[in-house]
């Protein structure tokens, strides 16, 4: 994924770096930082480094904390630099940020309170990828290869990677392990949360949200 992001956000981001604001900034360098989490922290457990990866845990709190409120700034910062116009035709994007800020937060938090369970405290971890898929892979998709015929279908490749990568861990639990039904619990909310995308967003009533979050004074 690593490898990957330097390729999706090279077109807007990376190679504009003088135009992107704060706030895109320390969200991106927090999430480089939590790749880099994921990485290290099973290779700690691999070496038998339990200590360590304890401590840096601990930092990991902070950095995720950190990554999901800075996404949703992010995206209000992005909805408050639209016209009336632009947020009546493309209001319906926030849903995507605000989504996988959601997913990510609820994996990383689940991760902390299961922390004593380490089968299902690593899925947990291994779970705040999954949010970061899309970004990746759409972008790429977008960039780089032939343009779709519709512009929801940038969003099927990665939402169902993301479903099938919690199907996987899901069922690779042990049938009597402790956690096994509130990670299934997980996989089947963040499903829905992925395929209401494809229905809530086009609505009146998701609009009036995309207004209020706007009107929120929070960047």
């Amino acid at each position: 994924m690593l490898l990957l992001a330097a390729f999706a956000f090279w077109p807007q981001y990376l190679s504009k770096l003088n135009q992107a604001d704060g706030y895109t900034h320390t969200h991106a360098v927090l999430g480089t930082c939590w790749l880099l989490i994921l990485i290290g922290q099973p290779l700690l457990i691999r070496a038998r480094k339990i200590a360590l990866h304890r401590t840096f845990g601990r930092l990991a709190l902070v950095v995720a904390a950190a990554f999901f409120v800075t996404g949703v700034l992010v995206a209000h910062r992005g909805v408050v630099r639209m016209s009336v116009e632009q947020l009546e035709r493309e209001g319906y994007f926030l849903y995507l940020p605000l989504s996988m800020a959601l997913i990510f937060g609820a994996a990383a938090l689940l991760g902390v309170l299961w922390r004593r369970v380490p089968a299902i405290h690593g899925r947990f971890m291994a779970s705040t990828a999954v949010p970061l898929l899309d970004p990746l892979v759409a972008r790429i998709l977008y960039f780089y290869f032939p343009p779709l015929p519709a512009e929801l279908l940038y969003q099927v490749p990665a939402f169902t990677l993301a479903a099938a990568a919690l199907v996987v861990m899901a069922v690779t639990i042990r049938k009597s392990a402790r956690g096994r039904a509130a990670f299934w619990t997980f996989t089947l909310c963040t499903t829905v949360v992925l395929l209401i995308y494809f229905a809530t967003p086009y609505s009146e009533a998701w609009l009036n949200f995309v207004k209020w979050f706007r009107a929120l004074p929070i960047t």
